[in-house]
């Protein structure tokens, strides 16, 4: 499912590009992420370990690859995380489920 984000303006860190929901993501989450996007977007990248954070400081100096992890259900940790990444080149962003 692609995501039409010209009705939602907003001020990014970097480029999203065209924003991608895979199926079992959407039907996990019961909705379209819209705030979890909005958290990607702005820094806010969720459980992610200090390498992946650096990681992520990295490409937002060079242009790489973006990635947050959030939980499906914070009240609920058995219910698995959401994964969205930003490709390397800043043109495309996936939400998807980690296992995916």
């Amino acid at each position: 499912m692609i995501l039409n984000f010209e009705r939602y303006p907003m001020q990014s860190n970097f480029l999203l590009g065209s924003l991608r929901i895979t199926e079992d993501a959407r039907i996990k989450l019961k909705r379209i992420p819209y705030d979890l996007i909005c958290r990607h977007a702005v820094n806010d990248h969720g459980l992610l370990s200090r390498r992946e954070l650096r990681r992520n400081e990295m490409s937002m100096k060079t242009i790489g690859e973006i990635i947050s992890r959030y939980l499906v259900d914070p009240t609920d940790p058995s219910q698995g995380s959401v994964v969205i990444v930003t490709a390397e080149a800043w043109d495309e962003t996936l939400v998807k489920m980690e296992n995916e």
